[in-house]
C-alpha cells in the first residue's frame, strides 16, 4: 500500500481520490479552500443558495456515463430533466436535444463531499506552496511553514498557473506543458420573490445565450431538490467581456450583468432579493491538453486536471482517473 497526496480536491482530484482507494492506498488529500469540489461551488446568501461553478455534468464517454449511473444509484446525483433554450438576437427560442444532464442533490458541492468521504485525511484551507522529492519519498509545505509528508506518490490537481511554481523546480518539463489559458467569467446569482414580466422568459430552466456579455442563464431553482422559495438564477458571462472587464469595480460589473439579464430575458427590472457576483479567474480551458494526465514515473508524479484533457467536468473526471492509473500500474 501506497501513500499519495493529492494537492488540489476538485473534480480530477477527487476522481483520482477514488481510483487510489479503490485499490487500497492511503490518500491524503489538500486544498487551498475550505471544502473541495473545485468548480463544482455553491454559494448561500440570506434564504437562497445556487449552483455558481459547474451547472450540470454531461457525459460522452462510457466510463463517465458508468460513473454518473453509479452516482445516482447511491443517490448523489439527479438528472436534470429540462429543454434548454436559445437565447439571441431573435428572441428566446426552445432548442430540445436528448442530452442527459445530471446536477449533484441537493447542491453541486453535495457530490464533491460524497466523493471526498473516502480520504484518509483532507487538508482544508492548506495552500501547499512547495513539493520537495526527498530520497523516494515527497514532502510538502504549506504558505504557513508547516510540513507534509513523507508521501510515495503526488498528484497535482490545480490550475496550470498554480501548478506552474509547484513544477518548476522538481519537473521543469511537466511546468512547461503549463503554459495552458483558462478564461475567466463572472457569475451573478439573482433570487426573486416573483415572476420576471415575461411569461416566457419564467419558462427558461437553462439557456445558452448570445449576447456581448452574457452567454448562459439558468433557472437554479428548477434543478431537483432545490428550494423552491424563491426563484434563483444564475447568469454566467461572456469570456471575452468578462477578459476586459477582471479588475473592473465589482458593482459596476454586477449592474451590468444584471441590466444584460433583464435584457435578454426581454423582462421589466425588479430588484432582486438577494443578489451575489462572482469572479472566477480560472473558469473554463481555452484549449485543452488532451493528454490525459503529465506524468513524470521516475518521480512518482502525475498532474490532472479537466486543462489537461478536454475540459469540462468529464475531462476533469478522466484525468484524475489517468493520473491514478501512473500509481495502480507501478
Amino acid at each position: 500500500m501506497a501513500h499519495i497526496a493529492i494537492v488540489g480536491a476538485g473534480m480530477a482530484g477527487l476522481s483520482a481520490l477514488q481510483l487510489l482507494k479503490e485499490h487500497g492506498h492511503q490518500v491524503t488529500v489538500f486544498d487551498k479552500s475550505r471544502g473541495s469540489g473545485g468548480r463544482l461551488a455553491t454559494k448561500k446568501v440570506g434564504d437562497a443558495s445556487w449552483d455558481m461553478g459547474a451547472q450540470f455534468m454531461r457525459s460522452h464517454n462510457g466510463a463517465f456515463t458508468k460513473a454518473l449511473h453509479q452516482w445516482q444509484k447511491e443517490g448523489w446525483i439527479q438528472h436534470w430533466n429540462f429543454q434548454p433554450h436559445v437565447i439571441n438576437a431573435d428572441g428566446i427560442h426552445e432548442s430540445p436535444d436528448d442530452v442527459e444532464r445530471y446536477v449533484g442533490v441537493s447542491r453541486m458541492t453535495a457530490l464533491s463531499r460524497k466523493l471526498l468521504e473516502c480520504a484518509d485525511q483532507f487538508h482544508a484551507s492548506t495552500r501547499i506552496t512547495e513539493c520537495r522529492r526527498h530520497g523516494e519519498s515527497w514532502q510538502l509545505e504549506d504558505d504557513m511553514g508547516n510540513n507534509f509528508g513523507d508521501f510515495d506518490g503526488l498528484i497535482i490537481n490545480t490550475p496550470p498557473l498554480q501548478a506552474q511554481p509547484l513544477l518548476q523546480q522538481i519537473a521543469p518539463e511537466l511546468a512547461a506543458q503549463c503554459d495552458v489559458d483558462l478564461m475567466p467569467t463572472f457569475t451573478l446569482l439573482l433570487a426573486f420573490d416573483q415572476g420576471l414580466s415575461n411569461d416566457q422568459a419564467n419558462d427558461v430552466k437553462g439557456a445558452f445565450v448570445k449576447h456581448p456579455i452574457v452567454d448562459w442563464i439558468s433557472q437554479n431553482s428548477s434543478k431537483p431538490e432545490r428550494d423552491q422559495n424563491l426563484t434563483t438564477w444564475v447568469v454566467h458571462a461572456n469570456h471575452d467581456w468578462a477578459r476586459t472587464h477582471t479588475e473592473s469595480p465589482r458593482d459596476h460589473v454586477q449592474q451590468l450583468m444584471l441590466d444584460a439579464f433583464f435584457e435578454v430575458m426581454q423582462s421589466d427590472a425588479i430588484v432582486p432579493t438577494e443578489s451575489w457576483l462572482h469572479r472566477w479567474l480560472y473558469a473554463i480551458v481555452d484549449q485543452p491538453l488532451h493528454k490525459g494526465s503529465l506524468v513524470d514515473q521516475q518521480q512518482q508524479l502525475a498532474v490532472c486536471g479537466d486543462w489537461v484533457d478536454q475540459g469540462a467536468v468529464e475531462g476533469a473526471w478522466l484525468s484524475g482517473q489517468q493520473a491514478a492509473q501512473q500509481f495502480i500500474n507501478n
